[in-house]
Protein backbone atom coordinates (compact mmCIF):
# COMPACT_ATOMS: atom_id res chain seq x y z
CA UNK A 1 0.00 0.00 0.00
CA UNK A 2 1.56 3.37 -0.98
CA UNK A 3 2.35 5.94 1.68
CA UNK A 4 0.99 9.49 1.60
CA UNK A 5 2.63 11.68 -1.04
CA UNK A 6 3.44 14.40 1.52
CA UNK A 7 5.69 12.07 3.53
CA UNK A 8 9.45 12.49 2.91
CA UNK A 9 12.26 10.24 4.05
CA UNK A 10 14.64 11.81 6.57
CA UNK A 11 17.59 10.64 8.66
CA UNK A 12 16.93 10.47 12.38
CA UNK A 13 19.70 11.65 14.73
CA UNK A 14 20.25 9.62 17.90
CA UNK A 15 23.62 10.65 19.26
CA UNK A 16 22.80 11.01 22.96
CA UNK A 17 23.51 7.96 25.07
CA UNK A 18 20.56 7.30 27.39
CA UNK A 19 21.25 4.99 30.33
CA UNK A 20 18.28 3.26 31.98
CA UNK A 21 16.43 5.85 34.06
CA UNK A 22 14.44 3.50 36.27
CA UNK A 23 14.72 0.00 37.63
CA UNK A 24 11.95 -2.20 36.35
CA UNK A 25 10.92 -3.83 39.56
CA UNK A 26 7.89 -6.07 39.80
CA UNK A 27 4.69 -5.08 41.55
CA UNK A 28 3.69 -6.27 44.99
CA UNK A 29 1.96 -9.63 45.06
CA UNK A 30 -1.77 -9.32 45.77
CA UNK A 31 -4.70 -11.70 46.05
CA UNK A 32 -6.81 -11.28 42.91
CA UNK A 33 -9.65 -13.47 44.22
CA UNK A 34 -10.99 -11.83 47.39
CA UNK A 35 -13.25 -13.82 49.71
CA UNK A 36 -16.75 -12.50 50.57
CA UNK A 37 -15.75 -11.93 54.20
CA UNK A 38 -12.90 -9.60 53.16
CA UNK A 39 -15.20 -7.76 50.76
CA UNK A 40 -17.83 -7.30 53.46
CA UNK A 41 -15.21 -5.88 55.84
CA UNK A 42 -14.13 -3.43 53.13
CA UNK A 43 -17.76 -2.53 52.47
CA UNK A 44 -18.45 -1.64 56.10
CA UNK A 45 -15.61 0.93 56.08
CA UNK A 46 -17.05 2.94 53.19
CA UNK A 47 -19.05 6.05 54.11
CA UNK A 48 -22.73 5.41 53.45
CA UNK A 49 -22.41 1.64 53.83
CA UNK A 50 -24.60 1.46 56.92
CA UNK A 51 -27.60 2.86 55.07
CA UNK A 52 -27.04 0.60 52.06
CA UNK A 53 -26.75 -2.51 54.23
CA UNK A 54 -30.07 -1.63 55.90
CA UNK A 55 -31.66 -1.19 52.48
CA UNK A 56 -30.21 -4.48 51.14
CA UNK A 57 -30.18 -6.91 54.09
CA UNK A 58 -28.53 -9.62 51.99
CA UNK A 59 -25.32 -7.61 51.98
CA UNK A 60 -24.82 -8.42 55.63
CA UNK A 61 -25.13 -12.17 55.08
CA UNK A 62 -21.93 -12.60 53.03
CA UNK A 63 -21.91 -16.37 53.62
CA UNK A 64 -25.02 -16.61 51.43
CA UNK A 65 -23.62 -14.56 48.52
CA UNK A 66 -23.86 -16.54 45.27
CA UNK A 67 -20.84 -16.36 42.90
CA UNK A 68 -22.02 -15.05 39.54
CA UNK A 69 -19.04 -13.92 37.45
CA UNK A 70 -15.28 -13.52 37.77
CA UNK A 71 -12.89 -11.68 35.47
CA UNK A 72 -9.10 -11.54 35.44
CA UNK A 73 -6.47 -11.34 32.73
CA UNK A 74 -5.96 -15.11 32.78
CA UNK A 75 -9.39 -16.47 33.75
CA UNK A 76 -13.15 -15.93 33.44
CA UNK A 77 -15.77 -17.97 35.29
CA UNK A 78 -19.53 -18.05 35.74
CA UNK A 79 -21.49 -15.72 33.48
CA UNK A 80 -18.42 -13.62 32.62
CA UNK A 81 -18.52 -13.20 28.86
CA UNK A 82 -16.10 -10.51 27.70
CA UNK A 83 -13.13 -8.74 29.27
CA UNK A 84 -12.12 -5.77 27.12
CA UNK A 85 -9.12 -3.63 28.06
CA UNK A 86 -8.10 -0.46 26.25
CA UNK A 87 -4.78 1.42 26.38
CA UNK A 88 -3.04 -1.22 28.50
CA UNK A 89 0.68 -0.49 28.95
CA UNK A 90 3.24 -3.22 28.23
CA UNK A 91 6.61 -2.27 29.70
CA UNK A 92 9.24 -4.85 28.73
CA UNK A 93 10.48 -6.99 31.62
CA UNK A 94 7.84 -5.54 33.95
CA UNK A 95 4.41 -5.68 32.32
CA UNK A 96 5.12 -7.17 28.91
CA UNK A 97 2.35 -9.43 27.59
CA UNK A 98 3.93 -12.64 28.88
CA UNK A 99 4.41 -11.13 32.34
CA UNK A 100 0.80 -9.87 32.45
CA UNK A 101 -0.47 -13.36 31.72
CA UNK A 102 1.92 -14.98 34.20
CA UNK A 103 1.02 -12.50 36.97
CA UNK A 104 -2.65 -12.42 35.93
CA UNK A 105 -2.92 -8.62 35.94
CA UNK A 106 -2.86 -5.66 33.55
CA UNK A 107 -1.09 -2.34 34.06
CA UNK A 108 -2.23 1.17 33.18
CA UNK A 109 0.64 3.63 33.56
CA UNK A 110 0.34 7.23 34.67
CA UNK A 111 3.05 9.86 34.78
CA UNK A 112 6.71 9.17 34.09
CA UNK A 113 8.44 6.64 31.82
CA UNK A 114 8.89 9.28 29.12
CA UNK A 115 12.47 8.06 28.56
CA UNK A 116 10.92 4.89 27.20
CA UNK A 117 8.37 6.71 25.04
CA UNK A 118 5.34 6.86 27.33
CA UNK A 119 2.67 9.32 26.25
CA UNK A 120 1.48 9.65 29.89
CA UNK A 121 -2.03 9.43 28.49
CA UNK A 122 -3.91 8.00 31.50
CA UNK A 123 -6.69 6.74 29.22
CA UNK A 124 -6.93 3.12 30.43
CA UNK A 125 -10.32 1.43 30.24
CA UNK A 126 -11.66 -1.93 31.44
CA UNK A 127 -15.00 -3.37 30.35
CA UNK A 128 -16.39 -6.51 32.01
CA UNK A 129 -19.53 -7.84 30.34
CA UNK A 130 -21.50 -10.40 32.32
CA UNK A 131 -25.03 -11.76 32.59
CA UNK A 132 -27.21 -11.41 35.68
CA UNK A 133 -29.23 -14.66 35.66
CA UNK A 134 -32.11 -13.07 37.59
CA UNK A 135 -33.13 -9.57 38.57
CA UNK A 136 -32.04 -8.46 42.02
CA UNK A 137 -29.21 -7.13 44.13
CA UNK A 138 -25.60 -7.84 43.21
CA UNK A 139 -22.22 -6.72 44.46
CA UNK A 140 -19.41 -6.06 41.96
CA UNK A 141 -15.99 -5.99 43.61
CA UNK A 142 -13.07 -4.45 41.72
CA UNK A 143 -9.60 -5.55 42.86
CA UNK A 144 -7.12 -2.82 41.96
CA UNK A 145 -3.57 -1.95 42.98
CA UNK A 146 -1.81 1.40 42.63
CA UNK A 147 1.80 1.41 41.44
CA UNK A 148 4.04 2.08 43.21
CA UNK A 149 1.88 0.78 46.05
CA UNK A 150 2.60 3.86 48.18
CA UNK A 151 1.38 6.22 45.47
CA UNK A 152 -2.17 7.23 44.66
CA UNK A 153 -4.40 6.55 41.68
CA UNK A 154 -7.97 7.47 40.80
CA UNK A 155 -10.52 5.68 38.64
CA UNK A 156 -14.22 5.94 37.86
CA UNK A 157 -16.31 2.77 38.08
CA UNK A 158 -19.66 2.37 36.33
CA UNK A 159 -22.36 -0.26 35.98
CA UNK A 160 -23.72 0.17 32.48
CA UNK A 161 -23.93 3.99 32.26
CA UNK A 162 -24.45 4.61 35.98
CA UNK A 163 -21.33 6.07 37.61
CA UNK A 164 -20.23 5.35 41.18
CA UNK A 165 -18.14 8.54 41.09
CA UNK A 166 -14.38 9.11 41.35
CA UNK A 167 -12.56 6.46 43.41
CA UNK A 168 -9.17 7.59 44.81
CA UNK A 169 -7.03 4.82 46.33
CA UNK A 170 -3.52 3.69 47.18
CA UNK A 171 -2.11 0.21 47.57
CA UNK A 172 -4.35 -2.81 46.98
CA UNK A 173 -8.10 -2.40 47.32
CA UNK A 174 -11.12 -4.68 47.01
CA UNK A 175 -13.79 -2.11 46.28
CA UNK A 176 -17.39 -3.35 46.47
CA UNK A 177 -20.10 -1.73 44.35
CA UNK A 178 -23.69 -2.68 45.29
CA UNK A 179 -25.95 -2.85 42.24
CA UNK A 180 -29.64 -3.35 41.53
CA UNK A 181 -29.68 -5.21 38.21
CA UNK A 182 -32.28 -6.46 35.79
CA UNK A 183 -31.91 -9.97 34.41
CA UNK A 184 -29.64 -10.02 31.35
CA UNK A 185 -26.33 -8.57 30.21
CA UNK A 186 -24.50 -5.75 31.98
CA UNK A 187 -21.21 -3.87 31.63
CA UNK A 188 -19.04 -3.07 34.64
CA UNK A 189 -16.53 -0.45 33.53
CA UNK A 190 -13.38 1.05 35.03
CA UNK A 191 -11.98 4.30 33.65
CA UNK A 192 -8.54 5.61 34.55
CA UNK A 193 -8.53 9.20 35.79
CA UNK A 194 -5.07 9.70 37.29
CA UNK A 195 -2.12 7.74 38.56
CA UNK A 196 -0.83 4.29 37.68
CA UNK A 197 -2.63 1.08 38.64
CA UNK A 198 -3.05 -2.62 38.01
CA UNK A 199 -6.38 -4.26 37.21
CA UNK A 200 -6.40 -7.49 39.20
CA UNK A 201 -9.97 -8.75 38.92
CA UNK A 202 -13.69 -8.12 39.05
CA UNK A 203 -15.87 -10.49 41.10
CA UNK A 204 -19.67 -10.40 40.95
CA UNK A 205 -21.91 -11.99 43.58
CA UNK A 206 -25.71 -12.17 43.83
CA UNK A 207 -26.74 -11.08 47.34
Amino acid sequence: MPIGKDYRLTIGAGREELPPAEDREGATVADSSPEPAAVYEALKLIPGAEEIIKEIPGLGDFVAWVPTAYFSVCKKTGTAYYLDMWDVDHFDGFTDMARCLADCRAWFSGDGFTTWGSGQTKTGRVNCYFVAPTAGHYICTAALQSYPTGSGAQVECLIDNSSFGPLPFSGTIYQPHPCDLSAGGHHFRIRQMSGSFFFLSLTVWKV
